[in-house]
């Protein structure tokens, strides 16, 4: 018996086979308490997914780049990408090795590759490496946001003062609109524009400078959107619905390319949307409150528990179109409109829409991960083309992370890595590390319990929260040093007992906000 965070624990070892055919070590912890029994994985089972998604990775960048060299330095850039690195091409050199940075320079700038060529390579790398959950409602998606990088002076390319949502005011930024593959197992960038304010579209000298092609045209945010709609369903993404804010959903255009594209839709539009009612009237969006009949439904859940609110649906003028009403628990006098519509052959159920509307919320995981973890607004570089790329591959490096965390969970499989084992130094002929690894902490590869109920006591010894898109980075990361002979055993150990303590406190703080928003859910319905 062993005694690991506050819980007794019964522990018992077996092969399990991998995706190669090899086993590998897993290690099943027997809880004596009702809450949890979990697989775990060691370092080099780590190392040996990294390097199953790196084969991968390095392909694409082979057939994208024009030389050999190009792809070894695109997929260091990549590799490099991760939480504690500053995503400048300074820090991304010493992190990956280089002894100076100006490959990392070249990479931006001008190294002859196409930025467009990969990210046309995303949808298909999305679809292969995020699942889709069988028997999921709705399926997978797209969700449709922007983002600003916030930037200094006005030499950037397509830098202006406009409204940037991060701040939620008017800001000297970059803003780019996105496209997030979505499913109910994880989500990523797929596909991407970087936005051209009508000042830069017209001041042919100053793009000239900044480096934006002379073929380039002004869109507006919209037409971007349905541009980018085009080119996901021309790749074959496996899309079934799409949902966006407010700033695109008031396009009537974007609704229909939706529509045409067979894609069910929830879309947010403004309180004073003129809306035509089965009787040929036309009315405001908030008009339709008076007569709606609310029901307190959970639109998914999120970091701090189940997104409670009260929902109504009205159906409109139009076939298969209907109105959807949210209201905030907390702020009766909050609402929030939706335009929704489903093709013939999709269940147009209250139900179904409001989990579309709450899977519009991971695309700003997206953002989160990008910016937190991969420093997606941290370049340095000016030029248009340097800002397309960055992207690209920050998008890339987002597929890389779900696609080791797939493997390691075991929701994907991934083909072998090039040659028999994982390179290094620390790991025997059968790859399942040596007897003096034996003292290093495992991975743990379940999730930890949520309340049912309000007011339930947080249990003794808590399992950790699944693996995030951060920690699997970091995890990453570790495996190679690790492998690579950069890093000791003790210093594994140390960052890998960090890791645990990291999980399990995000799975308190997740078990106590759950608490937290059940309670307020009863309390005021």
């Amino acid at each position: 018996m062993t005694s690991w965070g506050g819980g007794q624990r019964a522990a018992s070892w077996e092969l399990q086979p991998c995706n190669s055919g090899r086993p590998w070590r897993v290690a099943w912890f027997v809880e004596q308490d009702e809450y949890t029994t979990a697989a775990q994985a060691s370092i080099v089972d780590v190392a040996d997914c990294t390097a199953r998604a790196d084969t991968q990775v390095r392909a694409i960048l082979g057939e994208v780049m024009a030389q050999g060299r190009s792809a070894g330095v695109a997929f260091d850039y990549v590799a490099a990408l991760s939480p504690g690195t500053r995503a400048s091409c300074w820090s991304l050199a010493e992190s990956a090795g280089h002894e100076g940075w100006g490959r990392m320079q070249a990479l931006l700038g001008s190294y002859r590759w196409d930025w467009k060529d990969l990210r046309g390579r995303l949808p298909a790398l999305a679809t292969a490496w995020i699942p889709d959950r069988d028997g999921d409602l709705i399926g997978p998606g797209i969700a449709i946001d922007e983002t600003a990088q916030l930037k200094h002076g006005d030499a950037t390319a397509c830098v202006a003062p406009q409204h940037a949502g991060c701040t939620g005011k008017v800001e000297n930024c970059v803003t780019t609109v996105f496209c997030a593959y979505v499913t109910a197992d994880g989500q990523a960038w797929v596909d991407f524009d970087v936005y051209m304010p009508a000042r830069w579209a017209d001041d042919l000298p100053r793009r000239h400078t900044a480096g934006i092609p002379s073929d380039l045209e002004f869109a507006t945010k919209p037409q971007l959107a349905m541009r980018q709609l085009e080119r996901l369903m021309a790749a074959g993404l496996p899309a079934r619905w799409v949902a966006f804010d407010e700033v695109y959903g008031r396009s009537a255009q974007l609704r229909k390319k939706a529509a045409r594209a067979g894609l069910a839709y929830a879309a947010i539009v403004p309180c004073d949307y003129l809306v035509t009612t089965p009787a040929g009237t036309t009315i405001r969006a908030d008009q339709a409150v008076a007569g709606a009949v609310f029901e307190r439904r959970s639109c998914g859940n999120g970091s701090k528990g189940p997104r409670y609110s009260d929902w109504a649906m009205t159906t409109t003028g139009i076939e298969g179109q209907y109105l959807l009403i949210r209201r905030l628990i907390s702020r009766p006098d909050q609402y929030t409109f939706y335009l929704c519509w489903a093709p013939p052959g999709r269940p147009a159920t209250m139900t179904f829409f409001i989990t579309i509307a709450g899977r519009r919320w991971p695309v700003e995981e997206t953002f989160k991960t990008g910016k937190d973890v991969l420093g997606w607004d941290q370049s340095q570089t000016r030029s248009f083309n340097g800002i397309c790329r960055h992207t690209a591959l920050t998008a890339l490096a987002q597929l890389r992370a779900a696609a080791i965390r797939g493997a390691l969970t075991g929701s994907i499989q991934l083909p072998d890595p090039e040659g028999d084992k994982v390179p290094g130094s620390h790991t025997t002929s059968d790859g399942l590390g040596s007897d003096a690894d034996l003292h290093i902490p495992h991975i743990p590869l379940g999730d930890a319990p949520v309340p049912d109920h309000g007011g339930k006591p947080c249990p003794p010894g808590v399992a950790a929260i699944k693996l995030s898109i951060a920690e699997t980075t970091r995890l990453a990361r570790l495996a190679t040093q690790y492998t690579t002979g950069l890093i000791s055993r003790t210093r594994l150990a140390f960052a890998l007992r960090w890791s645990q303590r990291r999980r399990r406190h995000q799975a308190i703080a997740r078990w106590h906000h759950y608490n937290t928003r059940l309670l307020a859910a009863t309390e005021t319905g």
